[in-house]
């Protein structure tokens, strides 16, 4: 049987030794994110490497290893870097395409992937609708309401971004259709400008979910300069209905908003005074509802910078004969 001593001395020695003999935690695993569509991941490290597969914008990867050289692709220099997708599907990506990407930073990352890609005017239709349907996927992942404002409010920047592109790029009907059509009643056509448009009542709807956060002006903003889909064609009660709907509509809002003393200049360009004196009673009657909500809403604002579109809604009231 062991002696007393003996017995001490193995317990010191394992008291020693416990902290050698204990696991080592695990390693933070590296991850990074695409940041641009159709990111070609390949066998090699080489640009003229095998093509495994091609990625969309948003694309979460696992780093597995990193290239010792750096090339310069498109005036870019940077590693390649081995990556992983959650499905296993291994592959070299450029570093210049794919972002460090640390889960905990999730929205700071994407509103900094949204806010480069937003930034290139020269972007393709189809890497835009990339962009404004991985906003959408995140925003629905995202409960957070200060987080999903910030991420809305740039999917919305993104669709109107793409629809930009279809004329402006001369998009064909089958490329750009299907896509339309998924967005729903949420775009509008209009047919003298013969353009796709967000329906302004969308961002104003927004606006009201968001209220209270930084980005609600920013979507009454939004709202107010999105066009209005038809042409009044100098009527001047339309003309006044659309200035509601979008000038008068922030101000309403926003009084004192940064974007107020820009909305009564634009309005004070926009009010007409051309066919006044052809209308009939009726569309005299529908001028001076709509000048009365105009000039309540600009009641709101500093008179100082309202008293040049007061005086010429007053002209308009007494044009009218109201």
């Amino acid at each position: 049987m062991p002696q007393p001593r003996l017995m001490l001395a193995i317990l010191v020695l394992l008291c020693h030794t416990a902290p050698v003999l204990a696991a080592e935690p695990p390693k933070t695993e590296k991850q990074r994110i695409t940041a641009a569509s159709g990111v070609r991941m390949r066998a090699t490290p080489r640009p003229d490497g095998q093509e495994v597969t091609r990625l969309f914008i948003g694309t979460e990867l696992r780093e597995l290893e990193r290239s010792e050289h750096q090339e310069t692709l498109g005036g870019k220099k940077d590693s390649w870097y081995r990556v992983a997708t959650s499905e296993g599907q291994e592959g070299w990506v450029f570093g210049a395409f794919v972002l460090p990407f640390e889960p905990e930073r999730r929205v700071q990352t994407v509103l900094e992937i949204a806010g480069q890609r937003l930034a290139d005017e020269k972007a393709p239709f189809v890497d835009r609708t990339d962009l404004a349907n991985f906003l959408k996927g995140v925003v629905e992942k995202t409960p957070d309401k200060a987080s999903a404002a910030q991420l809305e409010l740039a999917r919305w920047r993104a669709v109107r971004w793409a629809l930009s592109a279809i004329g402006s790029q001369e998009v064909p009907k089958k490329a750009y259709e299907p896509w339309v059509k998924r967005q729903g009643e949420a775009l509008v056509y209009s047919e003298p400008a013969a353009e796709w448009l967000v329906d302004g009542g969308v961002l104003w709807q927004l606006e009201e979910k968001y209220r209270g956060q930084p980005e609600a002006e920013a979507f009454a903003w939004e709202a107010a300069t999105t066009p209005t889909p038809g042409e009044c064609e100098g009527y001047a009660p339309c003309i006044l209905e659309r200035a509601n709907a979008t000038e008068g509509e922030y101000l309403r809002r926003y009084p004192t908003g940064p974007h107020a003393g820009e909305l009564v200049k634009e309005l004070e360009q926009e009010l007409v005074m051309d066919g006044i004196a052809e209308l009939e009673q009726d569309d005299r009657a529908i001028l001076s509802k709509e000048l009365g909500t105009l000039e309540a809403a600009l009641g709101k604002v500093n008179p100082a910078q309202t008293k040049k579109v007061m005086a010429k809604l007053k002209a308009l009231r007494k044009a009218a004969g109201r």
